[in-house]
């Protein structure tokens, strides 16, 4: 694993990650970019091993990246590092192609091992992830469903509601994640409906409540 892009809109971010990959592989070369538009245009021109991703990164807000990035270079491996809520995201974001997701409020130790496990194995499961895989694997939908009301939702209406929680209206959300607004719309109706909620702040407290679960 020589050559590796890291990924995030905050530059004290990719320094630290740059130390601890440094750290971890000394021989590597490292490609830093700040916003997802530049991320394109660097995989376009040349090839990576690891691409280490912030999902909250202007222009890469939801999960349809990692088929885009992954329709772009096959063989990379995209390592999700994010402050999401890892036990409502990672394992959405593994099953869409990543190889693994490392939550930003982990110890640094832990993104020096999840590299190497992807270097040595392909894939990347913390403890928690593995126990929301297991417990996927054997629990029926309808159970799943009942214990956590969020796993209810797709992850187009997760991406919608992430938008909806941080305050924006129909049309930025529409803008955002290049749908119409009446598809937007409909997102959100089926958002309200699976989580019987009625407002924006009843949706922000679900979220809350059920997030780290």
């Amino acid at each position: 694993m020589k050559k590796i892009l890291i990924a995030d809109d905050h530059s004290i971010v990719r320094l630290g990650a740059s130390v601890i990959i440094k750290e971890t592989m000394p021989s590597c070369i490292i490609t830093q970019a700040q916003d997802y538009s530049e991320v394109l245009t660097l995989l376009e021109k040349e090839d990576f091993d690891l691409l280490l991703l912030d999902i909250n990164m202007p222009g890469g807000n939801n999960i349809r990246v990692v088929k885009e990035i992954l329709e772009i270079q096959p063989s990379i491996k995209i390592l999700v590092f994010s402050s999401y809520d890892e036990s409502l995201y990672a394992l959405r974001y593994i099953e869409a192609g990543a190889a693994g997701f490392v939550n930003k409020s982990t110890a640094m130790a832990e993104l020096s091992n999840a590299i190497l496990t992807i270097k040595e194995r392909g894939k990347y499961m913390s403890d928690e992830v593995k126990d929301l895989y297991v417990k996927k694997l054997t629990q029926t939908k309808a159970k799943i469903n009942t214990m956590n009301p969020l796993s209810r939702l797709s992850n187009r209406e997760v991406d919608v509601a992430k938008y909806l929680m941080q305050g924006l209206g129909i049309i930025e959300v529409s803008t955002s994640l290049d749908l119409s607004p009446s598809t937007v719309s409909t997102y959100k109706s089926r958002i309200f409906e699976k989580l019987n909620v009625s407002n924006i702040p009843e949706l922000i407290e679900i979220f809350r409540i059920h997030s780290a679960n």
